[in-house]
């Protein structure tokens, strides 16, 4: 067959995409014509549209030493070095491009692009406002400008794309733009309606559909965001942002051998992306591959070094190491960063009492300091409460040498001056919402005891029964019945959510354990498991239920009334208890020790009560 005929067949199945055939062709007449320029050049753009970018650029190296001033190589070599994320060299090579041929707009399109992607915003306006000098109706440039205004004035950019495309109705790129616009803002839906206008004109762009699977995540339609990052997925394999995205639920689903797959897939086509690495190292930790886990966020540190979540995910593992010190130098890193993130505060506490435990004098001193410098922070506030003490009326105890002497009995909680009832609330709300994932599994490893103690000793529960801090709703399984009618009420929402998916609850309430029995009369039983160990004095909660049966728990205490302890709970002492329901009026008492849970693998010791 004759080189024309060879050619003309390679070109016919190069412009109907069968770009393995044609390829083949092409090479066929290398073999009998190895420095054809144009061959070379049309493989190259075949490995371009293959992926394939580096042979792509070695291709067009090898067409440019036969025509070395010949313009559109040079527009294709530095087309694929941007396809290779390499801004540098096609920048080069696109002003190769302008001067040989200085009226090729797309090259100043093009650079003008480039100059944005490195941060040199001047320099890619000067590019696109060249394009429109050679031709003032091409649109590209005209949407890249109005996209650019974004920098500075979000709204300005999106009043001019949106008159673009009035302009140019047919363009999707700017509606690719206002997409990105709309989800910056959050608004989902006009994200949603600019995105299917751009999948329509554009069907075949992997972009466009991993847009649409992150907005329809956005708005919690898991199974259409899967299916998109799919559709995009399909149309490029390599498409980073669908990759991560289906990692990401298969990791959710705990197929972790699927998802490691996928990970793995993202880091080796982006090492840079933190994304990848956190996601990843997440996933590790949920396995219990530590050390693995902890390399990979390291890896995300070093890339995102301001990331509150990554420095509060990475202090977690070396915590559960034993390495206190870094873990609370990532904590303070990432409470700095993000200083309203409730979980960082959870976990410093956490962190410090662990610290403390060791018989390390500095946890009290860091504890101090970071009430000084966070003054609001309810739970610098209850860490330094528990470990520094108050003694009459809120006047604290010097540090000594025994650490464990200066945690002493908070004789009156309306006396102290250092945890207001408003603090106390605001920590257990943030407390708990920040534990109600993890909080069935968390009592079921230490051993809780409490609802099934206290549904045997209140026997028969029957009419309207209201269930204090009733959280996940361990005690309203053990207590429901149809002779019953059971209200829980809970200061944390997401414990809430939680209970609700138990449909054991009549009713469910968001309020304050005090201040909901002070307003709501008429229950048969009040009962309140694990709950008053973060209430000081009783007597406000025992006269607001006082008109009904009680049934609940204590945690003990040896001497005193009650303290404050290094958990962050309050103890009790059950003589206290007595005297106070006693005194409310209160007359069948009846009370029986029990071990609540194991904690640090020590038996916590408690009693439940009963009183009518």
């Amino acid at each position: 067959m004759s080189y024309d005929l060879l050619f003309n067949k390679a070109l016919s199945l190069h412009d109907a995409g069968q770009l393995d055939e044609a390829e083949k062709v092409y090479r066929q007449i290398l073999e009998t014509a190895p420095n054809n320029a144009e061959v070379l050049n049309l493989l190259g753009l075949v490995a371009q549209a293959k992926g394939l970018q580096q042979q792509a650029e070695e291709l067009f190296y090898f067409a440019l030493k036969q025509k070395p001033d010949f313009a559109p190589f040079y527009y294709n070599l530095a087309f694929s070095f941007k396809l290779d994320n390499k801004p540098l060299e096609a920048i080069e090579n696109f002003e190769k491009v302008i001067a040989l041929k200085p009226d090729i707009k797309e090259a100043y399109n093009e650079l003008g692009l480039l100059h944005e992607s490195i941060g040199n915003t001047e320099k890619a306006l000067q590019n696109w406002h060249k394009a429109l000098e050679l031709d003032e109706n091409y649109p590209l440039p005209q949407i890249n400008i109005a996209n650019c205004l974004a920098e500075k004035d979000l709204d300005k950019s999106i009043e001019c794309l949106i008159s673009l495309i009035n302009k140019y109705p047919d363009e999707p790129l700017t509606y690719f733009y206002l997409t990105r616009h709309y989800m910056e803002i959050s608004d989902w839906g006009k994200a949603l309606e600019t995105a299917q206008k751009a999948e329509f004109l554009l069907p075949a762009s992997d972009d466009i559909k991993a847009m649409l699977g992150q907005i329809f995540q956005a708005m919690g339609n898991v199974s259409k965001a899967k299916e998109y990052f799919e559709k995009a997925k399909l149309l490029n394999a390599d498409n980073i942002p669908s990759l991560l995205a289906l990692a990401d639920f298969y990791a959710n689903e705990n197929n972790f051998s699927e998802a490691e797959r996928y990970y793995k897939r993202v880091i080796e086509l982006a090492p840079k992306n933190f994304d990848v690495h956190n996601n990843y190292a997440g996933m590790l930790y949920k396995q219990q591959r530590t050390a693995e886990a902890l390399e990979e966020y390291r890896q995300a540190v070093i890339l995102n070094p301001k990331s509150a979540a990554v420095s509060n995910n990475l202090a977690i593992i070396l915590r559960s190491i034993g390495d206190y010190e870094q873990a609370l130098g990532l904590l303070f890193n990432a409470l700095n960063c993000n200083p309203d993130m409730d979980e960082i505060s959870v976990n410093l506490f956490e962190t410090l009492l662990l610290y403390y435990r060791t018989g390390n004098a500095d946890a009290l001193q860091i504890a101090q300091n970071w009430l000084k410098n966070m003054p609001d922070n309810v739970f610098a506030k209850r860490l330094v409460s528990a470990l520094n003490g108050e003694k009459n009326g809120g006047n604290p105890q010097s540090c000594s040498d025994d650490l464990q002497s200066t945690v002493v009995n908070i004789q009156s909680a309306l006396g102290s001056n250092f945890l207001s009832s408003e603090d106390n609330q605001s920590y257990s709300e943030k407390l708990f919402d920040r534990f109600a994932d993890n909080y069935e599994l968390v009592m079921q490893t230490l051993d809780f005891a409490v609802p099934m103690a206290m549904g045997r000793i209140a026997g028969s529960v029957e009419g309207r029964v209201v269930d204090i801090g009733c959280g996940t709703g361990f005690l309203g399984m053990v207590v429901k019945t149809p002779q019953n009618y059971l209200i829980g009420v809970d200061i944390s929402a997401k414990m809430l959510e939680k209970a609700s998916e138990k449909k054991v609850y009549d009713e469910l309430i968001k309020a304050d354990a005090v201040a909901f029995l002070q307003k709501n009369k008429g229950f048969d039983w009040v009962m309140a498991a694990d709950v008053l160990g973060y209430i000081g004095a009783l007597k406000d909660f025992f006269l607001a239920a006082k008109d009904s049966k009680l049934c609940f728990s204590t945690e003990n205490l040896n001497d005193g009334d009650f303290k404050l302890d290094v958990s962050g709970r309050f103890k009790h002492n059950p003589q206290y208890v007595r005297k106070i329901l006693t005194e409310v009026g209160y007359k069948n008492i009846y009370q029986e020790e029990i071990i609540l849970r194991t904690e640090n693998n020590e038996n916590v010791r408690g009693t439940i009560w009963k009183a009518e």
